[in-house]
């Protein structure tokens, strides 16, 4: 599995400057629509981008928002006949639901490197996301504050760390992985646990203690619940502690010191999709210089393309420890992933 230029200025200072139209499905009586986007990107990301799209297109485009996992289950289901593109989602959720996709090669993707893109170009990369720790500062002094997977885990954040269900967000089951890989990593090896999993799954049951044993509905509410002060620290991904930060929140982020991973997120036609056409127009539209350039200035994410700039206030992704995240891994043992992590809920 392979995973994806910056150009026209002008369209940041458009986009910052444009009314905002709503994304979610429109009444019953404007349902008509040229291209149905299903998205679980955070909404004013979407909103910005579709809503330039539509000016240059002058396509009516639908957006139906939610979590990665529920848009991928009601596909799977066959309840997205309308469906034209899924835009969001880890690469291992897209890669596990690969035949939900029509592949598609973007003249676009040739600025994406081959490791963010899928090489049959069923699914290309959008940004791509590290995982990361956030937390309160303004409740959560600077002595205390969580430097690494394993400091969660602390008496004195136990039952106060958000976290969104890995079931239902492709983030969430993304660093459900990478903690494992971390711990597994940072332990040495013995007959009784040669690769290190069974430790990586230690610090996940202890993790189970620090969110309460209840994981959030969707990733959006994780960064949410901390900027508010409602939970003193969570786990992410980088953006949305960017996105906390450019509201005006006390959010501060880090980057464990045991290691992260940086898996794109990506954009994919959806096999069957009534609007063809205007599905390759957006996804060439989604992957080109113009969004690139936005979705670094204006919403700090790091974009798929090789010769996008480091959003500023971000560190370079060479100076973040990431640790060998087994890709093909996370997506041949995520029924058993989740099936495990499952179980640790209801037991605990």
């Amino acid at each position: 599995m392979t995973i994806a230029r910056l150009a026209a200025a002008g369209l940041a200072a458009a986009l910052v400057s444009a009314t905002i139209l709503a994304c979610s499905p429109r009444p019953p009586e404007d349902r008509a629509a040229d291209l149905v986007v299903y998205s679980s990107h955070p909404e004013d990301l979407a909103k910005a981008i579709v809503d330039e799209f539509r000016e240059r297109t002058g396509l009516r485009v639908r957006v139906v928002s939610d979590g990665t996992g529920a848009l991928l289950a009601r596909l799977g289901r066959g309840e997205g006949p309308d469906a034209d593109v899924l835009w969001g989602g880890g690469a291992e959720s897209l890669v596990a639901n690969i035949g939900l996709f029509e592949a598609y090669a973007s003249p676009e993707r040739e600025a994406i490197p081959r490791s963010l893109r899928d090489e049959d170009g069923y699914w290309t990369g959008f940004t791509v996301l590290p995982m990361v720790i956030i937390y309160n500062a303004r409740l959560v002094p600077e002595a205390a504050a969580p430097r690494s997977w394993a400091d969660l885990l602390s008496p004195a954040l136990q039952g106060s760390v958000a976290y969104a269900d890995p079931s239902a967000s492709g983030s969430s089951y993304t660093i459900l992985r990478t903690m494992i890989v971390a711990s597994s990593a940072a332990v040495a090896s013995s007959a009784a646990d040669p690769d290190g999993t069974e430790s990586g799954w230690r610090l996940v049951e202890g993790f189970i203690g620090a969110i309460g044993g209840e994981p959030l509905a969707e990733s959006a509410m994780v960064y949410k619940g901390v900027a508010a002060g409602e939970y003193l620290a969570g786990a992410t991904y980088e953006n949305a502690g960017a996105d906390a930060r450019r509201l005006g929140s006390d959010v501060s982020v880090v980057y464990p010191l045991e290691g992260t991973s940086a898996v794109p997120d990506g954009v994919a036609i959806i096999r069957g999709a009534p609007h063809p056409e205007a599905a390759r127009r957006f996804v060439d539209f989604a992957l080109g210089g113009d969004v690139a350039r936005v979705v670094t200035a204006r919403f700090k994410r790091r974009s798929a393309r090789s010769d996008a700039p480091v959003p500023d206030g971000l560190p370079p992704l060479d100076s973040i420890r990431l640790v060998d995240y087994d890709f093909d891994a996370a997506v041949t043992r995520r029924e058993a992933t989740l099936g495990r992590f499952k179980a640790l809920l209801s037991g605990y």
